[in-house]
């Protein structure tokens, strides 16, 4: 009897876990229309050691994206972001992946594994996704070409399907 109330009480808690990350994952977050939400400029390092500021691609949409190695949402992202680069990089799309990871060598291991053709950072002590207000990986900013945020996203994208792409198409045209 003891065992059957541990299996309820197991598969209850599964069911909230799986119903929280349902509401959460993949949340998009618009901004109100008459605020501007301007992109904080950052530096960071790139994996080779390179400093690359936001602010260097101003006139350019950007995707800035917050990750880490250890986050499977984040892993399973990445084929997604590489579909979208190669689609989108023509059109003038540009993608910043921030890994928060504290160890460049553990990211630069985790690429030889799932290789990504866009810029990789650096934001080990996480000051960058701390500007951002980032509480949960992967997440992700539309930034327009004037530098505005347009959009943010929690959780896990899916930047291949049809509402992603229409977003993206819509930061390209205006």
């Amino acid at each position: 009897m003891k065992r059957q109330g541990l299996i309820y009480t197991l598969v209850f808690l599964a069911g909230i876990f799986l119903f929280v990350t349902w509401m959460t994952g993949g949340y998009a977050e618009g901004f109100d229309g008459n605020r501007v939400y301007k992109a904080e400029d950052f530096t960071l390092k790139d994996l080779s050691e390179k400093d690359v500021s936001l602010s260097s691609f101003k006139g350019s949409p950007v995707l800035l994206n917050f990750w880490a190695t250890w986050c499977p949402y984040c892993r399973k992202e990445r084929a997604h972001l590489n579909s979208i680069y190669k689609d989108y990089k023509d059109k003038g799309l540009i993608i910043l992946s921030v890994s928060t990871d504290r160890s460049v060598d553990k990211v630069k291991n985790f690429l030889k594994e799932i290789p990504s053709d866009f810029i990789i950072l650096s934001d080990s002590d996480g000051s960058v996704a701390s500007s951002y207000n980032v509480r949960g990986l992967p997440s992700s900013f539309l930034i327009n070409r004037e530098g505005v945020i347009k959009y943010k996203f929690m959780g896990f994208r899916d930047w291949t399907d049809s509402g992603s792409r229409e977003l993206l198409d819509k930061l390209i045209d205006n």
